[in-house]
C-alpha cells in the first residue's frame, strides 16, 4: 500500500513536470517564432571605423542584409536565430539573436590575410612576410574606367612604374618593376592569374579582380626562377562566397576630350610668306624674282588653307563600361560569374576598341578535398589609327587639298614634285584601315587534398587558346598632279590578312607541409614541379591592285600576290622548386627558395639554371624591450633579402642560325635567268646563356597608433649580368646587314621606395589617404667588346628620316636608352662667326645652325654627341585620397613623374619638313638676330633641322590628376523598398588636369627601352568625363 501511494505520488509529480516541460517548450517555440527587427552598427576592432559591405545572413535561410557606408544594418529575423557576419579580411562572427540591437566589432582574420598575401605556390601571414610585396584591392581599382590593367594601378604601388605607350583605344601600358631588366628582351613582369602563369599581359578586366599582389624582390620572385627577373604580378579574381545569391551591376558612360595643344603649323598665308623668304634670300641670295612663279602655286594652292588636324581629330567620343557579377554558394559549392562590356571610340580617325569578357569561378569543398574551376572567355576588336598619322599631318602643306573637299571615290588633284608625293602619302594613309580581332579562352583547374593535418597535395592544369586575325586594307584612290600625271597607280592599293593561333598548356604539382613544434616553431615546406608548353603558328598573305574598295577580300585584287609566310614556334619550360618558411612565435622569420629551370630557348648544354634566394624578417615590436613604445609604434619590422633570378623571355631561336628565302640570283648575262634562293641572315650563338639578375633588398614596416598610420620603406640594389646585346656583322661575313646576339653587358638598378597610409574618422567623416614615392637609378655598367656607344634599334625621332634622327643609345656609365645628342650653339648671324665655323664646316652659310665640336678634334661627327638625360624618371609620386560622410563619397588620385626629358619629335618633324609656324621667324638678312635657323632643305638633305640635336629637348616633369570622383549612395531604408541593397550614383573625371612645361600633347611618353621619351607624334592621352551607377541586389 505504501509502495502504491509512493508510485501514485511520483506519477503526479511526473505529470506536473511533463505539463510544465510541454508548456515551457511551447512558450519558447512561440517566443522564437516571434518576428523582430534587429539593428546595429559594425565597426573595426582596431580603429573603430564603420565597415560597409558586411554580409549578414540568418543561418539556415536565404534571409540576409548588407551594412551601409556608415556600418549600419537592419534585418528582419526572430528571437533565437543565429546571424552570421562575414566580410573579406575580417573574422566571421556568429551571434544569437536575443534582442533588437546587435552592434559588433570585427577583427582582422589572420587566415584571410594569408589568402590575401599570396607569394606564389602558397601564402604567408602578413606578419611573417619577409619579401617586398605590394598589394592593391578591388576597391582601389573601382574608380578608374579603363580596359588596361596598368592604367588602373598607376601610382598606387611604390616601385611599379606604369607609363602609357599610347592613348589609343585598347592600348596597354608599359609596366616596369624596379627598373629596366633587359635591353633586347622583355621587361614586362610575369602575370599569374589565380595561380596560372600567363603568356604576357592577360588582358583581364579590372572589374574581375579581387586583389593584386606585386612581388618585387628576388626573395619573392625566385619561386618563379627564370621568369622572375622583371617582377611578378599575382592576380586573384573574384570568388564566390557561401550564402544567398548576390548581384552587383556597374555601368558608366562618358565623353573624351583631348589634352594639350597640337603642334603649331603654318597656315596658307604663312606658307606663302616663308616661300617668298626661301626664294629671295635662300635660293636666289637676296635677288628678287617673281615670287608666285618661283613658289609654283596653282589656283588650288592659293585657295586652300588646310590643317589636317581638323580631319584626324574627333572630339567628344564616347566611352562605355558595363559589368555584372553573380555570386553565392551553398555548404559545399560557391560560385562567381562576371560579365563585362567595355567600348571606347578613338579621338583619332579609324580607331576604336570593344571588348566582351566572361568569367566563371566555382569552388567545391568537401572535407579535405577542394576543387576549383576557373573558366574565362574574351572577345575583342581593335580598329587601329593609320600608322604614323600624326607625323603625316606634320608633313602636309596647308596649301594642299582638304579631305573634306574630296568625297570617297573622287579623284584628288594635288601639286607636282615632292609636294605632290607627300600629299599622296598622307591622303592614302588617311584611308588605310587595320582591324584586329582577338578571341581568348582559358581553363584553369586546381585540385587540393589535405592527406593529413598540414600535409596538402595540389595539382593544377591550365589551357589557353588565343586566335588573332588582322585585316589591313589600303584602298585605291586616284591622285593626279596638276599636269594630269597619275601619282597613285592601282598596284599601290592592297589587302593583307594575318591569322595567328597560340596554344598554351601548363601543369604544376605542389606538396606543402605545415607543422608546429613546441607551440613556438612554425615550419612550412613546399616542393613542386612545373611544366609549360607554348605553341604559336600563323599565316599571312597579301595582294595588291584593289578592284573595288567595297569588297575587301584577297580575291578582289589583281594577280600581284606578295610573299606569304607561315611562322611556327614552340617553347617549353620545366622547373623544380623548393621553399622553406620558418617562424619563431611570429617574431623571427626566415624564408629560403631554390628553383631549377630549363628552357628550350637556349642551347642544349646551357638550358638549365639554378635560382636561389634567402630572406629574413624581425618583428622588433614583439620584443619585451619594446614595452611602452608599442602604444605609439605598435608594429615595427625589419626585413632583408638576397636572391638570384633569371630572364629567359628573349625571343625564340636566338641560338641558331637563320636562313631567309626569296633572295633571287641571276645566272648569265643581260639579266640572265632568275633563280630563287636563300641567304643566311642570322648567325648561331652556341654560347647563349640566361640573363641573370642578382638582387638585394632592405625593408622596414611601421604601424603607428594602432595602425592608423602605416609606413613601408624599401631600398633595393639589382645587378643584371650577361645581358644580351645585338652586334652588327660586316657584310664580308656573307649575311648582309645581319646581327648576332651575345651576352655582353651588365646593368644596375638602385632605388628607394616609400608607401604610407593614414586612416581615421572625424565626427562621422571617414578619411583614407595613401601615398607612394619611388626612385630608380639605372646604369649600364659594362658592355664587353663594344667601345663608345651603340645606337638602339629605334627607327629615329623623325619619320622617314631615321638615319638623321637617332637619339637613344647604350653606353657604359649611363641609363639604357640614354639621349646622346649633338649640342648646338645658336645661329650663324655674323661674318665673324661664319668665318670661324667654316673651319669646321666649309659649306656653312649665314643662318645655319652651329654644331659644337665637343671633343675638339676639328670636325663634327658622332663623337661630338653629348649626354642629355633620358626618358626614365628619377622619381615618381602617387597620392590617393578617399573621403566618406554618410552617403557621400569623394576620391581623387594624383600621379607625378620628375627628373626626365622628352624629345619632341612632332616639333622636329614640323621644322624638318618646313611646316612649323615659327619658320616665319627664320633667319634672313633682314632678320639677323632670330634664334630660328634658316630652312634650306628637309631633314634628310640639310643639317639645320636634324632630329638628333638638342633643339628638341624639353623637360618631361609633370603632375597629373588621374581621377576625381564624387558619389552618393541612397539610404538603405529607401532602396530596400524596391529590392536593392545598394544604389550609388557617381560622376567622375579621369585625367582632367595635367601640369607640365612640355609643349606637346602629353608628357606621358612610353616607348619601351629603345624609345622611352621619344614623342614621335604619339596618339594623345585623353580626359574622360563620366556618369556611373553601382547597383546591388
Amino acid at each position: 500500500m505504501k509502495l502504491n501511494k509512493k508510485l501514485k505520488k511520483r506519477k503526479g509529480w511526473s505529470r506536473l513536470l511533463l505539463f510544465t516541460l510541454i508548456f515551457s517548450v511551447g512558450f519558447c517555440v512561440n517566443a522564437q517564432a516571434q518576428k523582430i527587427t534587429v539593428k546595429g552598427i559594425i565597426t573595426g576592432m582596431q580603429d573603430g571605423i564603420p565597415i560597409p559591405g558586411v554580409s549578414i545572413i540568418e543561418e539556415g535561410t536565404n534571409n540576409g542584409a548588407v551594412s551601409d557606408f556608415d556600418g549600419n544594418y537592419s534585418i528582419d529575423t526572430k528571437i533565437g536565430a543565429v546571424l552570421n557576419f562575414r566580410y573579406l579580411g575580417m573574422e566571421d562572427k556568429a551571434i544569437k539573436v536575443t534582442g533588437n540591437t546587435i552592434s559588433i566589432q570585427m577583427s582582422p582574420d589572420l587566415e584571410d590575410l594569408e589568402e590575401v598575401v599570396v607569394v606564389g605556390y602558397g601564402t604567408v601571414k602578413k606578419k611573417e612576410l619577409t619579401g617586398a610585396v605590394s598589394s592593391v584591392k578591388a576597391e582601389d581599382l573601382e574608380e578608374i574606367v579603363t580596359s588596361d590593367l596598368g592604367s588602373a594601378i598607376q601610382g598606387q604601388l611604390a616601385g611599379v612604374s606604369v607609363i602609357a605607350d599610347s592613348g589609343a583605344p585598347g592600348a596597354s601600358s608599359e609596366i616596369l618593376i624596379r627598373g629596366i631588366t633587359s635591353v633586347i628582351g622583355s621587361n614586362s613582369p610575369l602575370f599569374v592569374v589565380d595561380g596560372l602563369i600567363q603568356d604576357g599581359d592577360p588582358g583581364i578586366s579590372p572589374n574581375e579582380i579581387e586583389t593584386i599582389d606585386v612581388l618585387k624582390d628576388a626573395a619573392s620572385t625566385a619561386i618563379y626562377g627564370a621568369r622572375g627577373a622583371s617582377g611578378v604580378i599575382l592576380i586573384t579574381t573574384k570568388q564566390g562566397k557561401k550564402g544567398t545569391l548576390a548581384i552587383r551591376a556597374n555601368a558608366s558612360y562618358g565623353l573624351q576630350v583631348l589634352n594639350g595643344e597640337p603642334t603649331r603649323l603654318l597656315d596658307a598665308n604663312q606658307q606663302y610668306f616663308t616661300g617668298i623668304i626661301r626664294n629671295r634670300f635662300i635660293l636666289n641670295e637676296g635677288v628678287a624674282d617673281d615670287d608666285i612663279d618661283l613658289i609654283g602655286l596653282t589656283p588650288n594652292n592659293l585657295r586652300n588653307n588646310t590643317n589636317l588636324y581638323d580631319n584626324i581629330i574627333i572630339d567628344s567620343q564616347p566611352v562605355t563600361n558595363y559589368n555584372v557579377n553573380f555570386s553565392g554558394g551553398t555548404k559545399d559549392i560557391s560560385y562567381s560569374v562576371s560579365a563585362g562590356l567595355f567600348e571606347r571610340e578613338g579621338t583619332i580617325i579609324n580607331s576604336n576598341f570593344k571588348r566582351f569578357n566572361l568569367r566563371a569561378n566555382t569552388t567545391y569543398t568537401h572535407n579535405n578535398l577542394k576543387i576549383r574551376a576557373n573558366i574565362t572567355m574574351q572577345d575583342q576588336t581593335t580598329d587601329h589609327a593609320p600608322g604614323g598619322i600624326v607625323s603625316q599631318v606634320l608633313r602636309y602643306s596647308p596649301t594642299g587639298p582638304s579631305l573634306s573637299d574630296f568625297p570617297p571615290g573622287e579623284t584628288i588633284v594635288t601639286g607636282s614634285g615632292l609636294s605632290g608625293l607627300i600629299t599622296q602619302w598622307v591622303l592614302e594613309s588617311f584611308e588605310n584601315t587595320r582591324r584586329t580581332d582577338l578571341s581568348r579562352s582559358q581553363a584553369n583547374f586546381n585540385v587540393t587534398y589535405e592527406l593529413f593535418k598540414g600535409f596538402i597535395l595540389s595539382a593544377r592544369i591550365g589551357k589557353t587558346i588565343q586566335n588573332t586575325y588582322v585585316k589591313s586594307v589600303n584602298p585605291f584612290r586616284e591622285i593626279v598632279d596638276v599636269f594630269g600625271n597619275n601619282l597613285s597607280p592601282a598596284i599601290s592599293s592592297s589587302i593583307a590578312n594575318n591569322a595567328a593561333r597560340r596554344d598554351n598548356n601548363t601543369f604544376d604539382g605542389v606538396m606543402t607541409y605545415k607543422f608546429n613544434l613546441n607551440d613556438a616553431h612554425d615550419i612550412t615546406l613546399t616542393s613542386g614541379v612545373t611544366f609549360e608548353d607554348y605553341k604559336s603558328k600563323g599565316f599571312n598573305a597579301s595582294r595588291s591592285g584593289v578592284f573595288d574598295n567595297d569588297i575587301q577580300v584577297l580575291n578582289n585584287t589583281a594577280a600581284n600576290p606578295r610573299t606569304g609566310s607561315g611562322p611556327d614556334f614552340r617553347h617549353r619550360i620545366t622547373g623544380i622548386l623548393g621553399r622553406l618558411q620558418y617562424s619563431y612565435k611570429g617574431k623571427y622569420n626566415l624564408s629560403s627558395v631554390v628553383r631549377r629551370d630549363a628552357s628550350s630557348r637556349f642551347p642544349t648544354e646551357k638550358r638549365a639554371g639554378i635560382f636561389p634566394s634567402i630572406a629574413a624578417a624581425w618583428n622588433v615590436s614583439d620584443e619585451p624591450f619594446w614595452g611602452s613604445i608599442k602604444r605609439t609604434v605598435n608594429n615595427f619590422k625589419l626585413r632583408a633579402s638576397y636572391g638570384v633570378v633569371g630572364n629567359e623571355n628573349l625571343g625564340d631561336y636566338r641560338d641558331v642560325a637563320t636562313i631567309s628565302r626569296n633572295y633571287n640570283y641571276a645566272f648569265g648575262t643581260n639579266g640572265g635567268r632568275l633563280v630563287g634562293g636563300g641567304t643566311q641572315t642570322g648567325f648561331a650563338n652556341p654560347f647563349l646563356v640566361w640573363e641573370t639578375s642578382i638582387q638585394s633588398n632592405l625593408g622596414i614596416d611601421l604601424g603607428l597608433f594602432k595602425n592608423k598610420v602605416t609606413i613601408t620603406a624599401e631600398y633595393y640594389d639589382k645587378t643584371n649580368e650577361d645581358m644580351l646585346f645585338p652586334v652588327s656583322l660586316a657584310g664580308s661575313n656573307g649575311a648582309g646587314n645581319s646581327q648576332v646576339i651575345l651576352n655582353l653587358g651588365n646593368m644596375t638598378n638602385k632605388g628607394f621606395e616609400l608607401s604610407t597610409r593614414y586612416r581615421t574618422k572625424i565626427k562621422g567623416l571617414n578619411i583614407n589617404m595613401t601615398g607612394t614615392f619611388s626612385t630608380n637609378e639605372n646604369k649600364v655598367t659594362k658592355i664587353r667588346g663594344l667601345g663608345g656607344f651603340t645606337f638602339t634599334n629605334d627607327s629615329g625621332l623623325v619619320q622617314r628620316a631615321g638615319n638623321f634622327s637617332k637619339a637613344t643609345v647604350f653606353t657604359e656609365g649611363y641609363e639604357a636608352g640614354a639621349f646622346f645628342l649633338f649640342p648646338t650653339d645658336g645661329v650663324l648671324n655674323t661674318s665673324e662667326k661664319l668665318a670661324e665655323y667654316q673651319k669646321l664646316q666649309p659649306n656653312a652659310r649665314m643662318g645655319d645652325l652651329i654644331y659644337k665640336d665637343s671633343n675638339g678634334d676639328g670636325s663634327i661627327s658622332d663623337a661630338d654627341r653629348v649626354y642629355h638625360g633620358s626618358g626614365l624618371p628619377e622619381f615618381e609620386i602617387g597620392y590617393n585620397l578617399n573621403l566618406r560622410y554618410k552617403g557621400i563619397d569623394f576620391s581623387t588620385q594624383l600621379f607625378a613623374a620628375f627628373g626626365h626629358e622628352i624629345l619632341n619629335g612632332a616639333k622636329a618633324s614640323a621644322f624638318g619638313f618646313a611646316r612649323h609656324e615659327d619658320l616665319i621667324n627664320q633667319w634672313t638678312p633682314v632678320n639677323p638676330t632670330t634664334p630660328v635657323p634658316t630652312f634650306r632643305a628637309d631633314v634628310r638633305l640639310h643639317p639645320n633641322y636634324r632630329g638628333d640635336t638638342d633643339l628638341w629637348l624639353e623637360e618631361g616633369d609633370y603632375l597629373r590628376v588621374r581621377q576625381m570622383t564624387l558619389g552618393y549612395s541612397f539610404p538603405k531604408k529607401l532602396i530596400e523598398k524596391i529590392g536593392f541593397t545598394r544604389l550609388r550614383l557617381y560622376t567622375s573625371a579621369q585625367n582632367p588636369f595635367t601640369f607640365t612645361n612640355y609643349s606637346g600633347f602629353s608628357p606621358e611618353i612610353g616607348g619601351r627601352v629603345q624609345s622611352r621619351g621619344l614623342d614621335k607624334g604619339n596618339y594623345p592621352i585623353t580626359s574622360q568625363y563620366l556618369l556611373g551607377l553601382n547597383l546591388n541586389f
